[in-house]
């Protein structure tokens, strides 16, 4: 939706529609004089220097597409849906007596394109691909303990991910709605994950990499050492958790966590994709909650952080921590540790309690190695018999997977990043609006605010958490452009000059930052400041393409990226590149067209010769056209039944570029419950942000490929394309929705009003 508003009439320039966009000449208003005393002689008469002028103020606003949106409501729609498609696919496999095999995300025979992404292609080496019932003799999905926690990290660098999974066990209904339904005969499940303001359900088989090899794939020396036993070779090695490549629960049958990988993974695009990351990322994924990071050192009252912060764990939030690993080259010790802990390593806050006037922090290790050493790891000398009672009160045990207990202030010494994500409620809605930025490569100017800004608008007084936020590039991490973002923003009431509030702190791999405030009723004013570095050589695409990237894996990707940019009210990507939902097929004009087809395919088929075919056109009027071999004949609806055969038949217009009919734009009172879109595969049209025109086309900077011939690029992945989508959420009671307008600063040099929005 756009809403533009300006003093003077504009000029809507026609070009635009074919990618041609350019801002019209404009002026902008002169400063207002300045008075400075004269140095020598006397003052200037009064004359000289009162001057007027007249300015105009041109602006180009874009208003939200979420309106006081439930929290809630949207994973409930995403849930019921993902559910519906879970039952069917289970109904038609029994039916089928088959098991369900997800040709989408094939780990068995698409093995590659599941594992690697474009840049990481030589990262895994599975051996097999197992079923889970064929792993585990009696598998559960979820049991709820305590032992459902210790979840351990595989052959993927997702530590952060499985810290997360560990995390969520200590609130169960996060994990039930995590899973929102599985066949476990047919080997079907479905998941929900959040992506920027939507939910995503993402449906997956119980397919799964294991790391140890058939029985005929041994040496002699490996089969002599199971006495050349087939069966007990199989009953043993390739049975179990253990058996897994990547993630795997230590508690002997359950399934969730591999299963909950493999769908975080596929919803990524593969297992390279989710390689690194924070612990909080992953939570809000999964939760829909909002994070932050916490620095340990920037505590100012570590007593109030205890009370207002901690103690709520599990509740309402959750935790992660880390430290960067140690820089070794003083000491020559290659990864050194601190009191057995590792760096650069996420672990997961299990419990928080405070006891006999001690405070304690219950932490998990995700490769299942309790490596803490300090006070009140396992055997300490501070483990009395006094204070042995007091185990099943922190529930702990001794020689656990990964779990030990530290003490407050240690863990406040230990870890550099406390991060911390609120989980919603129904209390809570939510709105949204999404911009696209771009700039030039490298980008030289002044840091300072104001290269995004958005205005939004409380009715009544509540609390609000305020969030800036870039979209998720780890869909496609790979052609997400040369530059790395980091953000930060300023509050300020309107027709204040003071700012209210600054933002958390952030970094460059930092995907949000946030205010949480208690406002009053008004309108208010977020000034964004964008920092980009550049992480990779403006040519990396073509580079890329260059040095072999797989091209069926990139044209997924690019899908993706489309989608990502979709949610901006600025931008329309390509087209092409966004997939269209089958039911939207289904329910399209054409369809509906087959019918009068087969019609006059029934009637005319019988004429037809060899060599000879048939054509039928169906216009966007009810008359029926019939042509065979260029010859009109009448309506077939009034012939004779079809006699023969059919050869060579065509019917319908194809749809225009995909798309379902527009929505109204406009933005039109207040909803009384507006859901988030579900997906973004089917936007409407959006109007262009004043951007440069697109560069030429860029040729693939290699030899063709035998399958797909070199073609120019679409325009929206050029080498120019140095961009990021930037959205404003706010949240609010459900007595207080707010309604959000967002605008970008005209690029440098730029003169003459702005040009108006297209129009849909």
């Amino acid at each position: 939706m756009s809403v533009a508003s300006s003093r003077r009439s504009r000029s809507r320039d026609r070009g635009r529609r074919n990618g041609d966009y350019h801002y019209q000449p404009h002026q902008p208003p002169p400063p207002p004089p300045l008075h400075i005393p004269p140095i020598n002689g006397p003052p200037l008469p009064p004359t000289q220097h009162k001057k007027t002028s007249k300015s105009t103020v041109n602006v180009v606003s874009y208003a939200q597409q979420q309106l006081g949106v439930s929290v809630t409501k949207g994973m409930r729609q995403a849930y019921e849906e993902c559910k519906t498609t879970v039952e069917r696919i289970a109904a038609q496999c029994k039916a089928k007596n088959r098991r369900f095999r997800d040709v989408e995300f094939d780990l068995e025979n698409d093995s590659n394109r599941c594992l690697h992404n474009l840049s990481e292609t030589n990262t895994f080496s599975v051996i097999d691909v197992r079923r889970v019932a064929e792993i585990f003799e009696k598998p559960v999905f979820y049991s709820g303990t305590s032992k459902s926690a210790e979840a351990i990290q595989g052959a993927v660098e997702d530590c952060y991910l499985i810290s997360a999974l560990s995390t969520m066990t200590s609130v169960d209904r996060l994990i039930k709605n995590l899973c929102v339904a599985r066949d476990e005969e047919v080997g079907v499940y479905g998941f929900v994950f959040y992506r920027d303001c939507y939910w995503v359900p993402v449906i997956i088989d119980d397919l799964l990499f294991t790391r140890v090899p058939k029985y005929e794939q041994l040496t002699a020396v490996e089969k002599e050492l199971y006495h050349y036993e087939k069966e007990k070779y199989n009953a043993t090695a390739r049975k179990g958790s253990e058996a897994l490549y990547f993630a795997r629960p230590t508690k002997e049958g359950e399934t969730w966590i591999p299963l909950v990988e493999k769908a975080y993974a596929k919803v990524h695009g593969d297992y390279a994709s989710v390689m690194y990351g924070r612990t909080c990322d992953a939570i809000e994924d999964m939760t829909g909650g909002v994070s932050n990071l916490i620095l340990t050192k920037d505590i100012f009252d570590p007593d109030k952080f205890w009370e207002e912060e901690l103690l709520k764990a599990n509740q309402d939030r959750l935790f992660g921590c880390w430290f960067k690993g140690l820089d070794g080259n003083r000491s020559g010790v290659k990864n050194a540790t601190v009191d057995g802990l590792v760096g650069n390593l996420s672990h997961s806050v299990v419990k928080v309690v405070e006891i006999r006037g001690k405070r304690f922090v219950v932490v998990r290790d995700p490769w299942g190695d309790a490596g803490w050493g300090g006070p009140w790891s396992d055997g300490s000398k501070e483990w009395t018999s006094e204070w042995l009672e007091i185990l099943p009160e922190l529930g702990h045990s001794f020689g656990g997977s990964g779990q030990f207990v530290m003490e407050y202030k240690d863990f406040l010494n230990v870890w550099q990043e406390i991060q911390r994500t609120i989980i919603f409620d129904e209390s809570w809605v939510m709105s949204s609006q999404w911009l696209h930025i771009s700039q030039p490569f490298p980008s030289i100017k002044a840091f300072t605010f104001g290269d995004i800004s958005f205005s939004f608008s409380l009715p009544v007084a509540s609390p609000a958490i305020i969030v800036l936020r870039k979209y998720d590039t780890r869909y496609f991490k790979d052609i997400q452009g040369p530059c790395i973002w980091n953000l930060d923003f300023i509050l300020a009431k309107e027709g204040e000059t003071v700012p209210l509030e600054q933002s958390s702190y952030s970094f460059f791999y930092t995907r949000s930052v946030t205010i949480e405030i208690e406002l009053e009723a008004g309108n208010y004013i977020v000034l964004a400041r964008l920092d980009a570095a550049p992480a990779k050589d403006k040519d990396y695409f073509k580079k890329g393409l260059s040095s072999g990237w797989d091209r069926r894996k990139l044209a997924r990707i690019m899908s993706e990226r489309a989608k990502g940019q979709s949610i901006a009210s600025n931008y329309k990507p390509n087209p092409q590149l966004l997939p269209t939902p089958a039911s939207t097929i289904l329910a399209s004009e054409p369809v509906k067209a087959d019918k009068t087809a087969i019609e006059a395919v029934k009637t005319y088929a019988g004429d037809v010769k060899p060599g000879e075919s048939v054509t039928v056109t169906t216009t966007t009027t009810t008359k029926t056209t019939i042509t065979k071999n260029g010859k009109q004949e009448d309506d077939p609806l009034v012939r004779s039944a079809p006699r023969g055969g059919i050869n060579n038949i065509t019917a319908g217009p194809p749809p225009v570029n995909g798309y379902s009919v527009p929505r109204e734009p406009g933005l039109v009172g207040m909803p009384e419950s507006p859901s988030p879109p579900q997906s973004p595969v089917s936007p409407p049209l959006q109007p262009y942000v004043p951007l440069p025109p697109p560069p030429p086309p860029m040729d693939w900077g290699g030899p063709p490929s035998p399958i797909i011939p070199a073609a120019p690029l679409p325009s929206d992945v050029l080498e120019e394309d140095n961009s990021v989508v930037v959205g404003l959420k706010v949240y609010t009671k459900k007595t207080a929705p707010t309604v959000i307008t967002g605008r970008l600063k005209p690029p440098a040099g730029v003169s003459g009003p702005a040009p108006a929005p297209m129009p849909y």
